[in-house]
């Protein structure tokens, strides 16, 4: 919409309804049971020799041997996601755009799965699950949702006296149940608790408060109009961003709870008890957050730290390149590129070592790519 029929602002919204595919686990379901497949592959007993190939379920096995399994949702439904809009767009000018809107979504129904055969917590040596013919048994449900609300801004300028650019910012906010069916960087995306879902409820793994990106091109001024010392260009990108969130947990494989071993949350679903303000108000490589906010929770119990209450860190990379271009004839142009990768050799940190009981734990132990320099020789024809 145009108010008052005029070209210079525009009114946009919208609101559709899009349906998600499930992932491979979901459509292999039968894959995942016995006969065919056994969670079940290691036993760390001293004495006890592992479980191989050519005799997988031995007779004479000291304990019962109970399998695992997948189960499904009997009314499973196709993961639905609403997503809205509304925005004003306002022309500045002949060559630049500036648009400012609210962007929001709200999943339903999205695919995730749970132990519906976790025993409760126990110091009890011998603690099964409510069906002890089985060990764990997996459900895939159709009960996660999620929701997304942001402020968006875009300048965009054409081509005006050489230069085009868009800038374009983001404040956001994403908050679901488990952000992806497997494992991620931050999260297992499996709860610790089965049984009670809604303490999976936070920040998504993915969520990205602040993001701020500048494209630009430009035709250097200078020697413009020389045929073999003009032709000079320069492109770029600049990401500026903040940290996405991660979940504290105990070391994988660690079963303070008693409650076994979950295999879609890759062993590593037992999380803390947190006491005071884990944040850090100036974290450092070495310390990225209070690890003395942290303990293990007493064997046989759940702790009660949430799913990704900290951030990691944030990202910055500028990207520019500087380019030569030589017309050696009308079909044959010869380009001279040298490129910046991370320019300012910022050291962007991938997130800490989370796991409580690590010799590491809370310091950042890599980081991404730092400056690289690139050359490149073009025959444009």
């Amino acid at each position: 919409w145009s108010p008052g029929g005029r070209d210079t602002t525009v009114i946009r919204a919208a609101y559709g309804i899009h349906y998600d595919q499930s992932s491979l686990a979901p459509g292999e379901g039968l894959y995942f049971s016995a006969p065919y497949y056994n969670f079940n592959v290691y036993y760390p007993i001293q004495g006890l020799v592992n479980l191989s190939l050519t005799d997988p379920f031995p007779a004479d096995f000291p304990f019962p041997y109970p399998g695992s399994a997948i189960a499904f949702q009997r009314d499973l439904h196709t993961p639905t996601v609403e997503q809205w809009s509304l925005g004003v767009q306002r022309e500045l000018g002949r060559a630049r755009v500036l648009e400012i809107a609210y962007v929001g979504s709200k999943g339903t129904h999205l695919i995730d799965s749970r132990n519906i055969n976790q025993p409760q917590p126990s110091v009890n040596q011998q603690n099964p699950g409510p069906n002890p013919d089985f060990s764990e048994i997996d459900i895939i449900e159709s009960q996660a949702n999620s929701t997304y609300n942001s402020l968006q801004a875009r300048l965009e300028q054409r081509l005006w006296r050489g230069l085009s650019l868009l800038a374009s910012y983001t404040y956001a906010k994403s908050t679901d149940d488990a952000s992806g069916f497997f494992s991620t960087t931050g999260d297992p995306n499996f709860p610790q608790n089965s049984y009670d879902l809604s303490a999976e409820r936070s920040r998504s793994d993915f969520d990205i408060r602040q993001r701020f990106t500048l494209s630009y091109a430009y035709d250097l001024p200078f020697l413009r109009r020389h045929r073999w010392a003009g032709g000079w260009q320069s492109f770029g990108v600049l990401t500026f961003q903040t940290g996405r969130p991660f979940t504290v947990a105990l070391l994988p494989d660690n079963d303070n709870t008693n409650t076994g071993i979950s295999q879609l949350g890759f062993g590593a679903n037992d999380r803390p008890n947190v006491a005071g303000n884990p944040a850090l108000s100036n974290p450092t490589a070495s310390e990225w957050f209070n690890t003395a906010a942290f303990t293990t929770p007493p064997y046989g119990s759940f702790g009660n730290a949430g799913r990704n209450i900290l951030d990691g860190p944030g990202f910055e990379a500028v990207n520019v390149s500087i380019v030569k271009n030589t017309a050696i004839s009308e079909r044959l142009n010869v380009q001279f590129r040298t490129e910046f990768f991370n320019a300012l050799s910022r050291a962007n940190y991938n997130l800490p070592d989370k796991f409580l009981g690590s010799p590491t734990f809370g310091q950042v132990v890599s980081a991404q790519d730092p400056r690289r320099i690139q050359f490149a020789l073009k025959f444009l024809f």
